[in-house]
Parts: C-alpha cells; sequence; structure tokens
C-alpha cells in the first residue's frame, strides 16, 4: 500500500486520485488529506517508482510540474507546493468551485439553470 500525502495540495488531490489510480490500476481510498493506493489483487504490490512517475506525468499534464515538489520516504509519498505568488493563484484557480445553480427535476432528471423553467416543466408530470 502507498500513502500520498496532499495535505498542501487539496487543489489538486482529486484529479491526482484519478489520475493516479488509473494509471496504476490500483484501487484509491480518499482518507481526509492522504490518497491510499493499494493493489487490487493482493498477491501483488504497487511499484513505488511506478507512482512516482505517475504522479510527475499528473503535474506535468496540468503544467504544475515545476510548482510541486514529491517527497518519498518508504511507501510515503508527499507532495508540497512550492512558494510564490504565482504558485498560489494557479492554487487558488484550480480550488475555486463553479458557483452556477442547476435545479434538478425530482421525477426525471431534467436540469436547467432557472427555477422558473423547473417550475414549468414538473407541470407536465401532473397533466
Amino acid at each position: 500500500m502507498i500513502t500520498i500525502d496532499c495535505k498542501n495540495a487539496l487543489a489538486i488531490r482529486d484529479k491526482l486520485l484519478v489520475y493516479v489510480a488509473d494509471k496504476l490500476e490500483a484501487l484509491p481510498i480518499l482518507k481526509s488529506e492522504k490518497i491510499l493506493l493499494t493493489s487490487i489483487d493482493d498477491s501483488q504490490n504497487i511499484d513505488k517508482s511506478l507512482a512516482l512517475s505517475a504522479i510527475a506525468e499528473f503535474l506535468k499534464s496540468v503544467n504544475l510540474s515545476e510548482n510541486f515538489q514529491v517527497i518519498p520516504k518508504g511507501d510515503d509519498i508527499k507532495i508540497e507546493p512550492l512558494e510564490g505568488k504565482e504558485m498560489k493563484e494557479k492554487l487558488a484557480k484550480l480550488g475555486e468551485k463553479k458557483k452556477e445553480l442547476f435545479f434538478e427535476c425530482t421525477h426525471c432528471g431534467f436540469m436547467t439553470q432557472y427555477e422558473v423553467e423547473l417550475r414549468t416543466h414538473k407541470l407536465i408530470h401532473y397533466i
């Protein structure tokens, strides 16, 4: 089992989890600020060097390879952001949630941005 500590890199944690788990064909477990990777087959172990290269590929794919350092220690890997104004701005952009509201019909799953349109849509279910 390999543990990836993302305590100081929460903005990229979820995307990193998906990318690395797919790349290594491992079972990911999200535990607060850490990602635990375990092999699907108990008889096999996850190669730490493959995990490190998958993390490096991910950081390169999102143009953050020069903004993070990856620190391996035993079966633990720690991802730390490098300091700087530019880095803080990138992390802020990645961490922002879209504030668009969507309204969903409880009967059929129809989605819209407008509450009035949803009310009108719901009327067809009661005809």
